[in-house]
C-alpha cells in the first residue's frame, strides 16, 4: 500500500468540531476528519424518535431513528459519530419513543440500563481503537435495529494519520456505507401497537446510508467519487439483519480489517461478505476510469418491494472514477 496523506484542500474537508459539539458527519461524500494534536471532548445530543420515511417507490413507512440535534450522519441517516482515538465522547440521549430502549455500541459501550420513554441519559466514553463501529438500540435482540435505531461511528488514529488504524494502510478519501433493511410489516405492526415475530423478518426495502437506488447514485455520500491513482477507503457497516456480499464491478479491493481486527492474508477481491453486525474496512485502488456498479449479491436486496432496479431498487451504488 502507498503511504499517502491528503495534501490539498480539494481532497480534505475538515470536520468542524470542538468541545461544544460536532456539526456534520460528512460533506461532499467524504467522512470528515480534522486531525488534532491532542484529544478533545466532543458532545453529541441525540434523540430517539418516530418518523415517517418515504421509500424510493413512494410508500410511507413509520420507522425509528436516532437524530443528532446539531448535525447528520452520511446520506439520509440522521446521526453519526466521528472522533479520534483518546477523545472524550459524551452522548446525551433523550428517548422520545413510547417504549424503553437500551443504547449500545458493540465492543465499546454495552450492558447499559434501559432508558424509559420521556427520559434522558448521558454516556461518557473514551474514543477506542481506530476503526469502524456502530451504535444501536439493543433492548430486545435486533428489534431496534430492524426499526432503524442505528448509526455509524468512525474513530480515526490518535496520531492524526489518514489511515484505517495506527500503522495501517493510508488512503486518499474515505466513505462510510451503512447497510440496513426494513420489513414494512414489522414497521406497520409496531406503529399499531402490535407484536411481530422477528423469526418472520423478510425485508422488502434495502438501504445504504438510508438511501435506495437510484438515490444512491446521486447522493454525495453514496456515489463513490474517485480519481485515477487514489486509494479509497470504504467502511462497510452492516446494521441490518441480513448478510450481504458486496460486489465490485471494474475493480478489486483489499479487505483490511473486520471488526477492527487486521486481516493478515490480504488478497484482491471483487466480492466482500459483510455479516449482520459486522464492520469491514476495505481499500479500493483506483486503476481505471469509468462508472461501475457496486451492489449486494443478495438479489432481493437490489429491489424495492419486489420491483427490480428499473426504475428503482435497493442496495446498489455507483463507483465513478474521473
Amino acid at each position: 500500500m502507498k503511504n499517502k496523506l491528503e495534501t490539498t484542500q480539494s481532497r480534505r474537508n475538515f470536520l468542524k468540531s470542538s468541545a461544544a459539539g460536532v456539526a456534520l458527519f460528512s460533506m461532499s461524500g467524504l467522512t470528515l476528519f480534522s486531525p488534532r494534536v491532542k484529544a478533545a471532548t466532543i458532545n453529541y445530543d441525540f434523540v430517539a424518535e418516530t418518523y415517517v420515511k418515504t421509500m424510493v417507490d413512494g410508500v410511507n413507512v413509520t420507522a425509528w431513528q436516532f437524530r443528532n440535534l446539531s448535525g447528520t450522519g452520511p446520506g439520509d441517516l440522521s446521526a453519526g459519530i466521528v472522533a479520534q482515538t483518546g477523545d472524550t465522547i459524551i452522548i446525551n440521549l433523550t428517548n422520545n419513543l413510547t417504549t424503553s430502549i437500551k443504547f449500545d455500541i458493540p465492543g465499546v459501550l454495552e450492558n447499559q440500563a434501559l432508558l424509559s420513554p420521556g427520559t434522558s441519559a448521558s454516556y461518557n466514553i473514551t474514543a477506542p481503537t481506530a476503526g469502524s463501529y456502530f451504535f444501536r438500540d439493543n433492548k430486545v435482540d435486533e428489534f431496534g435495529q430492524a426499526m432503524g435505531l442505528t448509526g455509524p461511528m468512525v474513530i480515526m488514529p490518535s496520531n492524526g494519520s489518514q489511515t484505517l488504524y495506527d500503522g495501517g494502510p493510508a488512503f486518499d478519501r474515505q466513505y462510510t456505507l451503512v447497510l440496513n433493511d426494513f420489513d414494512d410489516r414489522l414497521n406497520a405492526a409496531t406503529a399499531n401497537g402490535q407484536s411481530f415475530d422477528l423469526n418472520n423478518f423478510e425485508p422488502n426495502y434495502y438501504f445504504v446510508n438510508g438511501l435506495s437506488y437510484p438515490n444512491t447514485s446521486t447522493d454525495v455520500d453514496t456515489k463513490i467519487a474517485m480519481s485515477m491513482g487514489e486509494d479509497i477507503a470504504i467502511r462497510f457497516i452492516n446494521a441490518g439483519l441480513l448478510a450481504h456480499s458486496m460486489h465490485f464491478h471494474g475493480y478489486h479491493v483489499k479487505v483490511i480489517s473486520r471488526d477492527r481486527i487486521p486481516v493478515t492474508d490480504i488478497i484482491d477481491k471483487d466480492t466482500v461478505v459483510v455479516s449482520p453486525g459486522e464492520c469491514v474496512d476495505v481499500i479500493l485502488p483506483v486503476n481505471q476510469l469509468g462508472k461501475f456498479p457496486l451492489h449486494t449479491h443478495y438479489i432481493p436486496a437490489v429491489t424495492a418491494n419486489g420491483v427490480y432496479v428499473n426504475p428503482y431498487g435497493g442496495s446498489l451504488l455507483l463507483l465513478d472514477a474521473t
